[in-house]
């Protein structure tokens, strides 16, 4: 009878850094528009949530990463920016 390999649960190994990026959906006249509220300066409008997503998680995982690669802190806006009104809070882990 052959042995089967062992799962090693106790070594996370090189363990993929996550982050939480917030995000902050506003609908108006048609058209969706998102802002990043724990991180400044990113934003996007498209036609649907989904547009607005595809766009500004990228951006975000950018941002991260250009901070992360070279060891300096990210400049989390902590506490996170309030809602607006007509807004609503999306929260998406990212993976680098």
């Amino acid at each position: 009878m052959t042995e089967k390999p062992k799962l090693d649960i106790t070594n996370p190994g090189d363990a993929v850094p996550a982050f939480t990026c917030l995000v902050y959906i506003r609908t108006e006249d048609g058209r969706v528009s998102a802002r990043v509220a724990n991180l400044a300066g990113l934003q996007a409008s498209g036609a649907s949530e989904r547009d607005v997503l595809a766009k500004i998680i990228p951006a975000f995982k950018q941002r991260v990463a250009e901070f992360f690669s070279v060891g300096e802190e990210i400049p989390w806006v902590d506490p996170p920016e309030p809602l607006d009104e007509g807004e609503q809070k999306r929260i998406v882990p990212v993976h680098l």
